[in-house]
């Protein structure tokens, strides 16, 4: 595949993000056929809180099959894109969602698939109701075709209030952050509590940390947007939000909190083409321990 690194500035906000074209070789059936724009196939991948974009998905694109284009942002506040230069203001699950339209308009994506891991997952969501909507009032040329949803933050439990008590947590640990970014232990709490179960490894948490702390204070806004959307979630939100999702699948670690399978479940009484895949002995880390898996499975289920 061929890649472009590019930016997109948008006031005092920047978004950084890459395109991977596929390259078609003599031996696909259409390789004479060039596809008109609108005809071609994207997807568009968002990453989890704290890691950027190319570092979370790269792997996974390389065993991607059906798509000519993907589209691989690093949401604000993480990677190289910023909300604002320093780091220093807070910005919300609305923002990065903005920032994204921004970025589909400016390469005219009308139809897309949609994939998002952990934070990304909640972003795809909100994104997916946010298109639904605009068509609903009015007509657009916007769409979502299919949905992959890996571990998505706050879909926990099948019980809302389950799920935002858990969120609530980020805030603290956010807060000490940006009072100590260099203390290594509110990292590990982090990932205590979105990964209880994981297989200790103190070379493996290492790494997690040492890729956190790049941008420790764009991380802990990310957190934050999460509690602050958290506290804007009623059930009829909730239910506004589910009632549009898109056939797909949702992707969790065998490890993983139990919560996260009643959650993937209740998406199924919305949507009866939803299906729910669990990989054995993967936790919250499974898109970077298991990308060959989860690439096959986003090529079955969003083919």
């Amino acid at each position: 595949m061929n890649k472009q690194r590019l930016t997109l500035q948008l006031g005092e906000v920047t978004l950084a993000y890459s395109i991977f074209t596929k390259h078609r070789s003599s031996s696909d059936s259409d390789s004479n056929v060039i596809k008109p724009k609108h005809h071609k196939r994207r997807i568009l991948l968002l990453h989890g809180a704290g890691v950027a974009g190319e570092l979370t998905w790269t792997f996974i694109a390389n065993y991607l099959e059906h798509w000519d284009e993907i589209l691989i942002p690093d949401l604000l506040g993480m990677g190289n894109s910023f909300f604002e230069p320093t780091d220093t203001f807070s910005f919300t699950i609305n923002d990065m969602m903005q920032s994204l339209f921004s970025l589909l308009r400016h390469h005219n994506w009308q139809s897309f698939d949609l994939a998002g891991y952990s934070l990304g997952g909640l972003v795809a969501l909100e994104l997916n109701r946010e298109i639904c909507e605009r068509v609903a009032s009015c007509p657009a040329n916007m769409s979502v075709g299919r949905l992959c949803l890996i571990e998505p933050a706050l879909f926990s439990d099948q019980s809302l209030r389950s799920a935002l008590a858990f969120r609530e947590t980020f805030t603290p640990i956010a807060n000490n952050i940006k009072a100590d970014p260099a203390d290594s232990r509110h990292f590990i709490e982090f990932l205590d509590l979105v990964s209880p179960h994981r297989k200790g490894h103190e070379k493996t948490d290492a790494l997690a940390v040492q890729r956190l702390q790049v941008r420790p204070h764009g991380f802990a806004n990310a957190l934050l947007a999460v509690s602050y959307y958290a506290k804007s979630l009623n059930e009829r939100s909730l239910e506004q939000l589910l009632a549009v999702v898109p056939p797909g699948v949702g992707i969790i670690g065998g490890l993983s909190r139990e919560g996260l399978m009643l959650a993937q479940q209740n998406i199924q009484h919305y949507q009866p083409n939803w299906h729910i895949e669990s990989l054995d002995n993967a936790d919250h880390s499974l898109v970077y321990v298991r990308p060959k898996k989860v690439a096959h499975l986003i090529n079955t289920y969003l083919c």
